[in-house]
């Protein structure tokens, strides 16, 4: 069986909704990050980065493998299972290119949570910086599903799953999916599966906080921006500019190592 050492964070959800969606035995690790166990050196030696998710599969290739990093884990399993990842041919490609999309380009939804909900004091120009990139990127993910029911390959994939973790937080992001009507319906979809429903929820779902008494702080105050307006500027979609050298001189975006390039 294999072990995830994972919270109740987007990164182990893709990593509990492929175990659900291909019925791979797994045991979750709790790594309580608002206790800070990822800091301690039992986790920091499983991953020395002290980031979730990571597993232990003790049936991996040559005996017992440890690995970290939830798109390497992800393809790592699809080629496990076989499930959820072609194994040849262009479809590949595009399930990967979309797969490595959402990981370099999360941090940017990552920034928005920070800049939206905890930072002490407000920083306009970083929550229009992010809020606006977030937008920019839902904008990207509409387009690539208008006609489709999943992101690519032309079937469920690990591109989707991770993709539905991140975009659960799509408030935390200032993002309304009723502006993207194509990301909303592919949404729905992923909610609906069963294997999602319990993938989602383990150990806790997006609206929870975990066991402990700073994780019941945390949520309290994740509510409070939520409501509070100095926190909350979400641009309407036909407003966001392009990001790079260009946007920065027009006031959009500051070009950074990831704003313009793969």
């Amino acid at each position: 069986m294999i072990d995830l050492y994972t919270t109740g964070a987007p990164n182990g959800r893709k990593i509990t909704i492929f175990c659900e969606e291909a019925e791979l035995p797994y045991r979750v690790r709790l790594v309580d990050l608002y206790e800070g166990a990822h800091r301690q050196p039992e986790f920091l030696a499983i991953n020395p980065n002290g980031r979730i998710p990571a597993i232990r599969d003790p049936d991996g290739p040559g005996g017992p493998l440890i690995l970290w990093e939830s798109g390497a884990i992800l393809q790592y399993l699809a080629e496990k299972t076989g499930r959820f990842l072609p194994q040849s041919g262009p479809a590949r490609w595009e399930v990967l290119q979309w797969l490595y999309f959402q990981v370099s380009h999360a941090p940017y939804w990552g920034q928005a949570h920070v800049f939206r909900l905890f930072t002490p004091e407000p920083m306009p120009f970083a929550i229009e910086r992010y809020t606006r990139e977030a937008h920019r990127l839902y904008r990207v993910i509409d387009d690539q599903l208008a006609g489709r029911d999943w992101i690519a390959g032309g079937a469920l994939s690990v591109a989707d799953m991770a993709l539905f973790p991140w975009v659960e937080y799509h408030r935390w992001q200032g993002v309304a999916l009723e502006d993207f009507p194509a990301v909303l319906g592919w949404f729905r979809r992923m909610a609906e599966r069963p294997a999602v429903a319990r993938g989602r929820a383990n150990p806790w779902g997006v609206e929870a906080f975990g066991p402990s008494a700073r994780g019941a702080a945390v949520g309290a105050k994740v509510a409070e921006r939520l409501a509070d307006p100095a926190f909350g500027a979400r641009p309407a979609p036909d407003t966001v500019p392009a990001t790079g050298v260009t946007g920065w001189i027009g006031g959009g975006a500051p070009p950074d190592s990831k704003g313009d390039t793969g």
